[in-house]
C-alpha cells in the first residue's frame, strides 16, 4: 500500500513538470487579462479639482413693531473652498469608482452663521436649537460622493454608496460649491428612445454639514418638546422612480415619482421639453408635493420655461403660479419647495427652475415671472466676457390683516473667463440684487417665505485644475 501510494505520488508530481509549461502559458494570459483592464481603469480615470474664492455681503431690513427697519448684515463672508475627484474608468467594462472630498474655510465671518459656503456647528438641519453649540460657522472637510458604479452593456448603469442621482427621478440635491450627498444607490436603464430610473437612500447630507443624517417629517418645524428632541418624526427612507422619453420629433416627456418608506408626503413631476425650427427652447413642467401636515391640500406650482440664442445675446423668459394652502396650525401663507422632506436642507427635488433674483416667489396664490439678458462680447474685442441683466416680480399672496406680497427684484452681472496667464481656464464673476418687498409683513412671518428688501453682491473667483 506504501510502495502504490509512492508510486502515485511520483506519477502525480511527474504529470505536474511536464503540464507546468501549458499551466503557465494559461496563467501569463489570465495575467496580462488583468493586468489590461487595471490599466483600462487607470488610463480612463481623471483627477482633477476647484479651488473657489467666495465672497458676499447681504443687507436685509425688517418690519419691527409695524415700522421698516434700515438695512443691516444678514451675510458678510469670504470663503475658500477646495475639491479633489477621482472618477474612474471601468475595470473589465463593469465596475469603476468615483471619489470626491471637499474642504471649506472662512476668511472672515461677520454676520448670520448659516452662509451655506462653509460647514455649521449643527449635526443635522432639524436641531438647530439643540445641535447648535455656538451658532458659527466650522472649518473642516467632508466628501460628496464615494461609490462603485456599475454598467451592464449600453443599457443599464447602476451606483451605490454616497452619491448624486443621475437616472430620471424626483430626487435632486443642496448645491454650494459641492453638492448634497445621498447614501444609497440608483439604477438607470434605456430601453431605445426611453430612459429609466429609480433611486433610494436611507441617508442624506446638505453641502454645509459634514455627517449624514435622517429623514424627518415636517413637525420639527414646531421647534423641541419637553425633553429637548425635535419633534420631527424619522420617515425612514426615501425613493423615487422617473422616465422620460424622448418622441422622434424631438419632444422629451419627463415623469417622475417620489416617497418615503414610513411617511406620507410625496412629490412628483411632469416636464415637457422641445426646440421650435426658430431655435426656441420651450417647457411647461408641474411640480407637486403631497404633504397633509403642511398643507390643507395638495400643493402644486405650474411653470413655463423657455429661452432663445441670437448671435451673441441670450434671453431666458420663465413663468410661475404656486398654489400651497397652509394648514390652520401654522397661521401663514404657505409656499412650495420640491423635495421630499419640509425642512430645508433635508433633501432636495429634480427642480430646474432658478431666477437668482433672491426670492423664491414661491407662496399661496403668486403669479411670477423672470426676465433675463446677457451678451457674449467675443465679437468686439473681449474674449471670455459676458454680461448681462435680469429681473423677476411675483403678486397675488396675501396674508389677512397685512398687504398684500408684492415683490420684485433685479440683477446685473457679468463673468470673465481667464485666456492666458498663471490662471488660464479659470474664471472672475460677480453678481449684484436689489430686492424689494411691498408688503407690511415682517421677516418669515405671515408670508413664510419672505423677508423684506435686500441688497445682495456676490463675487466669486473659480480656479479649476488637472491632475490626470
Amino acid at each position: 500500500m506504501e510502495k502504490m501510494f509512492k508510486v502515485s505520488a511520483v506519477a502525480t508530481a511527474l504529470v505536474g513538470v511536464l503540464s507546468a509549461p501549458t499551466v503557465w502559458a494559461e496563467s501569463e494570459t489570465v495575467t496580462q487579462e488583468y493586468v489590461e483592464e487595471v490599466s483600462t481603469f487607470f488610463d480612463d480615470s481623471t483627477i482633477s479639482g476647484n479651488v473657489n474664492f467666495f465672497m458676499r455681503a447681504r443687507d436685509r431690513k425688517d418690519i419691527v413693531n409695524g415700522e421698516e427697519t434700515g438695512y443691516a448684515p444678514n451675510l458678510d463672508h469670504g470663503s475658500i473652498f477646495v475639491n479633489l475627484g477621482f472618477n474612474s474608468g471601468y475595470y473589465n467594462d463593469i465596475v469603476g469608482t468615483d471619489i470626491v472630498i471637499f474642504s471649506t474655510f472662512d476668511m472672515w465671518q461677520n454676520a448670520a452663521f448659516d452662509h451655506e459656503m462653509n460647514f455649521v456647528d449643527c449635526s443635522k438641519p432639524y436641531d438647530a436649537g439643540n445641535s447648535c453649540t455656538n451658532f458659527e460657522t466650522k472649518n473642516g472637510v467632508s466628501y460628496s460622493t464615494a461609490n462603485l458604479k456599475f454598467k451592464f452593456g449600453e443599457s443599464t448603469n447602476a451606483r451605490v454608496g454616497y452619491f448624486q442621482p443621475s437616472v430620471p427621478s424626483s430626487l435632486g440635491v443642496n448645491w454650494s460649491f459641492a453638492p448634497g450627498t445621498y447614501r444609497g444607490g440608483e439604477v438607470g436603464f434605456n430601453i431605445g428612445d426611453f430612459k429609466l430610473g429609480a433611486v433610494y437612500a436611507d441617508r442624506y447630507k446638505a453641502p454645509w454639514f459634514q455627517n449624514l443624517y435622517e429623514f424627518r417629517d415636517g413637525a420639527a418645524w414646531a421647534g423641541t418638546g419637553s425633553d429637548g428632541t425635535a419633534k420631527g418624526k424619522d420617515v425612514g427612507a426615501i425613493y423615487s422612480v422617473g422616465g422620460v422619453y424622448n418622441f422622434a420629433n424631438g419632444i422629451s416627456l419627463d415623469l417622475a415619482y417620489g416617497g418615503l418608506t414610513d411617511g406620507d408626503r410625496k412629490n412628483y413631476h411632469a416636464k415637457v421639453k422641445g426646440t421650435t425650427d426658430g431655435g426656441i427652447y420651450w417647457s411647461p413642467q408641474l411640480y407637486v408635493v403631497d404633504d397633509k401636515n403642511q398643507f390643507d391640500s395638495t400643493a402644486l406650482q405650474a411653470a413655463f420655461l423657455s429661452s432663445f440664442g441670437s448671435g451673441p445675446y441670450s434671453f431666458r423668459a420663465e413663468a410661475t403660479y404656486t398654489k400651497a394652502d397652509s394648514t390652520e396650525k401654522r397661521g401663514q401663507v404657505g409656499n412650495i419647495s420640491y423635495r421630499l422632506t419640509e425642512q430645508y436642507g433635508g433633501s432636495n427635488g429634480a427642480y430646474e427652475i432658478w431666477w437668482n433674483n433672491r426670492s423664491d416667489f414661491n407662496h399661496d396664490g403668486e403669479f411670477a415671472g423672470f426676465l433675463s439678458a446677457s451678451r457674449d462680447m467675443a465679437d468686439i474685442g473681449a474674449s471670455g466676457l459676458s454680461v448681462g441683466i435680469s429681473g423677476a416680480a411675483g403678486m397675488g399672496a396675501k396674508a389677512e390683516g397685512y398687504k398684500e406680497l408684492k415683490e420684485y427684484a433685479y440683477s446685473a452681472f457679468a463673468n470673465y473667463g481667464i485666456q492666458a496667464g498663471p490662471l488660464e481656464g479659470g474664471s472672475v464673476s460677480f453678481y449684484f440684487t436689489q430686492y424689494y418687498n411691498d408688503s407690511d409683513a415682517p421677516n418669515w412671518g405671515p408670508y413664510s417665505n419672505a423677508f423684506q428688501d435686500e441688497k445682495d453682491f456676490k463675487l466669486v473667483l473659480a480656479l479649476p485644475f488637472a491632475v490626470k
